[in-house]
């Protein structure tokens, strides 16, 4: 299913309720969708921009789609559900708040632009309403980004990285299944941040690398170039030993 498909039944679905003029897809999903808007989707976000948003939907939809139940994360506001063989995430447009040393923010209900705000990358901070297919850019700067293969932080790269070290990994990741370039600023702070990684916990560096090990033994090279170039295979070494081996 395209997600196209997958928006015009979700559509009718909600139009004539609270959540018609309130529902996007987010994320990744759009980035992908502008890459390619024929590619088979397996797996989306939905951002809902009303208190609670994103659980009160689920539940509609699990009643309009006759699914399983939805699981639950009421503390961040999210759910997760199968539509239609799709792996969908549902949240609420929230802002969120790191404590020092915390993996999990602290979130609150907050408005659209503020959501796009709290975001890794402004590639992946691209919404698409959902009632009108109109693709939304509140960083005014996703889609040329998208446009010109960039990767680049939504706010400042230093706060950013600082925030949650694993958006460095991710960076390198895009980096390399995108076939995108890494903003100037980005890679710097990059470089300067790269210690942050051996803060990760290993299972977080992990599930990265489990993502890496599916890629092409060309973007494998590729991902371990930018490894060594940036700093970061020096501290994720202590967070995966098997890395040594590459």
């Amino acid at each position: 299913m395209t997600l196209t498909e997958l928006r015009e039944l979700l559509a009718s679905a909600i139009k004539g309720t609270e959540f018609e003029s309130h529902t996007y897809f987010a994320g990744g999903c759009v980035r992908d969708f502008l890459l390619n808007p024929d590619a088979a989707f397996v797996e989306a976000d939905i951002a809902v921009e009303l208190p609670e948003g994103g659980i009160k939907l689920a539940y509609f939809f699990q009643e309009k789609f006759n699914t399983t139940a939805p699981v639950i994360h009421k503390s961040f506001g999210t759910a997760k559900m199968t539509i239609n063989n799709i792996k969908i995430e549902l949240v609420m447009t929230r802002s969120e708040k790191y404590p020092p040393g915390k993996r999990h923010p602290y979130v609150e209900f907050a408005d659209l632009y503020t959501d796009c705000l709290r975001r890794d990358f402004t590639i992946n901070a691209l919404y698409q309403e959902i009632m009108t297919g109109k693709i939304l850019d509140p960083s005014q700067k996703g889609y040329q980004d998208l446009q010109a293969r960039v990767i680049r932080c939504v706010q400042d790269p230093l706060h950013s990285f600082s925030e949650d070290p694993l958006r460095i990994l991710r960076a390198l990741r895009f980096a390399v299944t995108l076939n995108f370039e890494i903003s100037p600023e980005t890679l710097s702070a990059i470089k300067t941040n790269a210690h942050l990684v051996s803060s990760l916990s290993t299972n977080r560096c992990s599930d990265e690398y489990s993502r890496i090990k599916k890629l092409s033994p060309e973007q494998i090279a590729h991902w371990k170039k930018l490894l060594e170039e940036t700093g970061v295979l020096t501290y994720l070494k202590t967070r995966i030993p098997e890395l040594t081996k590459l």
